[in-house]
């Protein structure tokens, strides 16, 4: 067999391949072979039909099935001499026998890119602080106590004032157009709401729309007009005057809880407030532990990715590309973000996207070539662990799991995730670890030891 290998830009390469007659005959010989052991003819019993009959009656199949298995076994080989990491088989062109009877091609493939590995273990991370004090604790609790806030009604009844709490209806207009009629990328909210709350404070919901609610009572009207900043994020909308009419419903004010045994019997049934400080000091603890993880992690993938430069298969950053955008219009979405406004930002929606599909497939390779050199594999149990755990979440048996996921391709795909989130947990456990900003800062503010005379 004859192979030229020709390396093309964006890690393509071409194989023009020839395969020797004597390759080709045998392969013909044995797709005849199976063909005469099952072939059904007239007036013959299965598999007894002479050779050549089979031959004359299923020329084109064996014809067909011996091109696909001498390029598949070609190609394979030829792979395998050169030690190509191929991801994946672009195409087969240019197919020819000729009168000898070899049979000529040309494949294309998409590669991995070629470069060299960065030095991976030791690298430098600073991680945040994983130390839990007293005064952190204090804040949770006072988070859980602010969650169980009472917002009762204001007695005696008095009129509006900053720092209140209050629940409106209200209609906002320009030139007596909605808003949102008006300037379609600004939202509804803007044009209108009901039983809609407030806190009483100079930028909330919108600059100066509070202040002209000082000193109204339950259940009055007000109509004032404020102007929009000029750094509101819809086009031609700053400097513009919005008219509200507001009807103030109801004015509430907050109530913490004590911070008692009662309080924390409350938040978790049966718990001592020694007891609550002790689960939420677990639990910061652990939380704090994932955020030092994390980060490290990240600082990992940051120095590994910021040591190699190399191409990337086109057609896998373009695929990378669109699935981070539909991420990104996904949640944009299900903030409130009007359509209009991901269309105006578009472009740079899209170079974000790409720039992130390019680090994170970059990242994928450095991996998978760090798990090479340590010989990191992900077992048939992590696959069926893994696979089990996404049938728990999607409420499926595992056999109909495997089945969707076989019917999706992606097997493949997840045995390779599990294999870079292993050379990710080697390369981190590796890492050189030094206090976080915060640790360095608390000891620099520590006192110093006495000194001994």
């Amino acid at each position: 067999m004859n192979v030229a290998f020709e390396p093309l830009p964006n890690c393509l390469a071409n194989l023009k391949i020839e395969v020797d007659p004597p390759d080709v005959q045998k392969k013909m010989g044995e797709i005849t072979s199976q063909y005469t052991k099952q072939a059904k003819l007239p007036g013959f019993r299965q598999g007894k039909a002479p050779r050549s009959v089979v031959e004359k009656k299923f020329l084109k199949e064996i014809h067909e099935e011996v091109t696909r298995q001498v390029l598949s076994d070609a190609c394979r080989d030829a792979i395998k001499d050169r030690n190509l990491r191929v991801l994946s088989l672009s195409e087969i062109e240019d197919v020819e026998w000729g009168d000898d009877k070899s049979l000529k091609f040309r494949a294309t493939l998409v590669l991995q890119p070629e470069f060299d590995v960065p030095d991976y273990k030791g690298i430098p991370v600073s991680v945040p602080s994983t130390e839990v004090t007293e005064a952190d604790v204090d804040a949770s609790i006072e988070n859980l106590r602010e969650q169980q806030a009472d917002f009762p009604d204001v007695t005696p009844a008095r009129p509006a004032a900053m720092e209140d709490y209050v629940v409106v209806d209200y209609d906002g207009t320009i030139e007596g157009e909605p808003v949102h009629v008006k300037f379609p990328k600004a939202g509804k909210p803007l044009s209108h709401n009901k039983d809609f709350w407030i806190m009483m404070t100079d930028e909330a919901f919108f600059p100066g729309y509070c202040k002209n609610l000082v000193g109204a009572n339950t259940g009055e009207t007000r109509e004032f007009d404020v102007e929009v900043p000029a750094d509101f994020p819809v086009e031609g909308m700053p400097g513009s005057k919005i008219h509200y009419k507001v009807t103030l419903k109801e004015l509430k004010e907050r109530v913490l809880p004590e911070v008692n045994d009662e309080f924390a019997a409350k938040v978790l049934k049966d718990k001592s407030l020694a007891e609550l400080r002790t689960l939420a000091r677990e639990e910061l603890v652990r939380q704090k532990q994932r955020e030092a993880d994390a980060a490290k992690r990240t600082s990992v993938m940051t120095h590994l990715t910021s040591k190699v430069e190399c191409e990337l298969p086109t057609t896998l950053v373009r695929q990378q590309t669109q699935s981070i955008l539909d991420d990104i219009v996904k949640e944009n979405q299900e903030r409130g973000v009007a359509d209009e406004i991901l269309r105006e930002h578009e472009k740079d929606l899209v170079g974000s996207a790409a720039q992130s599909a390019r680090e994170r497939i970059k990242g994928t390779f450095i991996l998978l070539r760090i798990a090479e050199k340590e010989k990191i594999t992900a077992t048939e149990m992590d696959l069926r662990r893994r696979i089990a755990q996404m049938a728990a979440r999607s409420n499926m048996t595992f056999d109909k799991m495997v089945k969707e996921l076989q019917k999706r391709g992606v097997i493949d795909q997840i045995r390779e995730e599990l294999v870079t989130a292993k050379a990710l947990d080697f390369v981190a456990s590796q890492a050189a670890v030094s206090a976080g900003a915060a640790e360095e800062k608390k000891e620099e503010a520590a006192p110093a030891e006495p000194q001994n005379p």
